[in-house]
């Protein structure tokens, strides 16, 4: 004949057993709404089980609350606020509570936990304990002290309270996900409907605890909830959940056309949290969509919102009869993706720039150079010394512009491809100026120009030196390029806030205001001719902006036809 203890201890092997492997299987879906603090539930529970077998199968007073105090060691405690935090952690479809707020809620568990296992020096939650026989079971009489009614009236509290947060969800939920929840209901409430008739019974009607037996019947329901229901796959809370962590920005609005939700990137997206209930027509209006062609597009069609741009979708929401009864709208981000095709386009005419200069602006002085020296071989002694030099002069002049255009043409193409090295440094801008102005001083010296220099200290700045020396060699070339002989080109540095502003200005022939709109972009064809012949591509105001803005800085231009052009520029000063 089976006897009442052995009863007893298979159902609680059974628990753990049961609570071990579901508690496993929760935490592997832990991202999963509820699934996590179930998970933590469950271990609550095996620490209950375990701390009961020793206390129900030992056989001395010590060793029977060495078991309690098991059940107490990350168990009774701690069992509602785990489910409590399930059931928020359930009602808003993935939110977990702050640290802050769990270390709150466990601030009573653990006390408790502490003063079970001192119980002896204060005998709060237990007053006196002695061992009496029932058949042929050995168990506790226990006298409860203050803090036990504590930690009934806390765990209680909390257990009621995550329930109620779970059945406010029911009635919103779709039949199979009804079915899921109640069930679950049924599963964790057995055991703690067991454990208050144990409470009130536990010296009287109630001696054996059939809170394990509860726990069994438990375990099986939500062992069973997980095969049949897929208890914590996405689906149950796939609605709010998937809605909330999508990218895209979603408005969805009933059959009148009143916006009824809107998923938090929407929201982020208007900068507006007050539109619902608000006429769709009216939100649209606000933000300056075209109202009738967004509203009566199925499809797809791009609008602007805020600067941003997006592919906007819009479709109807039907109900089971295939009456429309809403629509949702879908606003797709393209913005990065319309940024990429611009910068494709401006690469593609620029590609078309860079083959241009290749087939034209290196081509042609080179035709210039091989016919003047062929000249000079053919003709060598029939031409005077005056002739020579004018050849020797023009074939060095086409050299130098040649190599100042394949110059640019590298350093450009490098910047592009991403190869070049960029090393920023602390440097006296002064004594660069100075380099760059003795690189041209023989043009200078060919034009008759006047060139001053107005700086009224010493600046460090903090770039790369080697692009500063391009920016500086392009820039007073440009000067010298478009000044009349006898003109004059000051150059001065000042500083502002963080910055050094260094400007190149020129007397020289000056520029319309739709030329002066077209420098830095490579797209615009800007073949020019200096004022005795000098070529130019444009490609090197490209390379000048790109470099500033590499080293933190920005230029900017003035210019006025016949009067001449200011090129400013910054960079950052060293710290």
């Amino acid at each position: 004949m089976i006897r009442l203890d052995q009863i007893i201890l298979s159902l609680l092997l059974i628990s753990t057993l049961l609570s071990v492997v579901t508690s496993i299987y929760l935490l592997k879906r832990r991202n999963t709404p509820g699934a996590l603090y179930y998970g933590l539930t469950g271990i609550t529970v095996t620490m209950w089980c375990i701390g009961y077998i020793i206390e129900f199968y030992t056989l001395t007073l010590s060793d029977k609350f060495l078991g309690v105090q098991i059940q107490y060691l990350l168990g009774i405690p701690f069992t509602s606020i785990f489910w409590f935090a399930a059931a928020i952690n359930i009602r808003s479809a993935g939110e977990r509570p702050s640290y802050k707020e769990f270390i709150l809620l466990s601030i009573i568990p653990f006390i408790t936990m502490i003063l079970i296992w001192t119980n002896e020096t204060h005998h709060l939650v237990y007053k006196s304990m002695s061992l009496f026989k029932s058949d042929s079971l050995i168990l506790i009489e226990k006298e409860v002290g203050i803090w036990y009614y504590v930690n009934v009236v806390y765990s209680y509290f909390f257990l009621f309270s995550g329930s109620i947060l779970l059945l406010g969800s029911i009635p919103k939920l779709k039949e199979i996900y009804k079915n899921q929840m109640i069930l679950f209901l049924i599963a964790v409430l057995l055991p703690w409907i067991s454990n208050i008739i144990y409470v009130i019974g536990m010296n009287s009607f109630m001696r054996v605890d059939i809170t394990p037996v509860a726990f069994t019947i438990s375990m099986f329901l939500i062992g069973l909830a997980v095969k049949r229901y897929g208890l914590f796959d996405i689906v149950p809370a796939a609605h709010s959940l998937v809605v909330k962590s999508m990218h895209n920005g979603l408005i969805v609005t009933d059959i009148l056309g009143r916006v009824v939700e809107m998923n938090p990137v929407m929201r982020s997206i208007l900068g507006n949290n007050k539109i619902i209930g608000r006429d769709i027509t009216e939100v649209f209006k606000e933000y300056g969509l075209d109202n009738e062609s967004t509203l009566k597009t199925f499809g797809n069609i791009e609008v602007t919102l805020n600067k941003e741009i997006f592919d906007l979708s819009v479709s109807d929401i039907t109900n089971k009869n295939g009456e429309c009864v809403g629509q949702i709208y879908n606003f797709y981000d393209i913005t990065n993706i319309k940024n990429a095709e611009n910068k494709l386009l401006e690469l593609n005419s620029a590609k078309d720039k860079l083959f241009s200069i290749i087939a034209h602006d290196l081509k042609n002085p080179f035709f210039g150079i091989i016919g003047m020296s062929e000249i000079l071989e053919e003709d060598f002694y029939e031409l005077d010394d005056m002739e020579k030099i004018k050849y020797i002069k023009d074939i060095n002049e086409m050299a130098k512009s040649t190599y100042q255009i394949l110059e640019n043409l590298l350093e450009w193409s490098r910047q592009e491809t991403g190869t070049i090295e960029f090393s920023p440094k602390s440097f006296d801008i002064n004594s660069l100026i100075n380099e760059s102005i003795h690189s041209v001083k023989q043009q200078i010296e060919l034009k008759k120009l006047e060139l001053y220099t107005d700086v009224s200290g010493i600046y460090e700045v903090f770039a790369d030196v080697n692009m500063v020396k391009t920016i500086l060699r392009n820039l007073i070339s440009n000067a010298i390029k478009f000044s009349q002989p006898g003109g004059k080109i000051i150059l001065n540095v000042i500083s502002n806030d963080n910055f050094a502003i260094i400007s190149v200005i020129d007397s020289g022939v000056g520029m319309s205001e739709n030329t002066r709109m077209k420098l830095f972009r490579l797209e615009h064809n800007m073949f020019s001719v200096g004022t005795m012949g000098e070529k130019g591509t444009g490609l090197g105001l490209v390379l000048c902006k790109e470099f500033i803005e590499k080293n933190g800085g920005i230029i900017s231009v003035e210019s006025e036809l016949e009067k001449g052009s200011k090129f400013e520029f910054t960079l950052p000063l060293a710290r």
